[in-house]
């Protein structure tokens, strides 16, 4: 039997689409216990503004990457 090696996967910044979790603050193993993160999901103005953020970064990934 040969060891496995775990992989792990690389975290996704909700904050910015498409770029990884960089542990910008001290303390934070991802972006499940980041402060920024936590902040901005509780106020309903930031969470909505990130929700156009993020459709409109898809929309750019969509025109600049045509399936």
């Amino acid at each position: 039997m040969t060891p496995r090696t775990r992989v792990r996967p690389d975290a996704k910044c909700p904050l910015r689409p498409g770029q990884p979790c960089t542990l910008c603050q001290l303390n934070v193993t991802g972006p499940q216990d980041c402060g920024l993160v936590q902040l901005v999901m509780e106020d309903d103005e930031l969470r909505e503004g990130l929700h156009r953020f993020q459709l409109a970064a898809r929309q750019r990934e969509g025109v600049e990457n045509p399936a």
